[in-house]
């Protein structure tokens, strides 16, 4: 009687250990996740090892231009007062890619505040007076 509890309960834990896909790393004796990892940087060649790390170092880096003009298109939107940070964010989420990069473009080619202002209004007019006619 009593193997036959065991037999069940070794039967039990079996069934529990591969019925639910994805609970293995619940499982005492699965590998952990930094295990995996390292197994696998483990099989990559050295070739391989090199191209993937010269991979993620290009996906972080921007080039310096890039940056610069990142930087000065978010320090001209954080000196905007709070409302009309929330209407260019509800305008630019109705433009297109194309829109969005023409307005980038004339943006970049304003030279003073009171251009960009100018072209932020534009904007501003054009797509949230589409809104509130809908």
């Amino acid at each position: 009687m009593a193997a036959k509890k065991l037999v069940l309960a070794f039967c039990a834990i079996g069934f529990l250990q591969t019925s639910f896909a994805g609970f293995e790393r619940f499982w005492i004796f699965s590998k952990d996740a930094n295990t995996q990892v390292s197994d696998t940087w483990d099989t990559l060649s050295e070739d391989e090892q090199r191209a993937l790390i010269k991979r993620y170092q290009n996906l972080k880096e921007i080039p310096e231009s890039q940056s610069v003009a990142l930087q000065q298109r978010m320090d001209w939107f954080t000196q905007l007062p709070e409302e009309e940070k929330q209407k260019m964010r509800e305008v630019w989420q109705q433009m297109s890619t194309s829109e969005r990069n023409e307005m980038r473009t004339k943006m970049q080619k304003a030279t003073t505040t009171v251009q960009r202002n100018e072209l932020r209004a534009e904007y501003i007019q054009k797509y949230l007076s589409s809104v509130n006619s809908h």
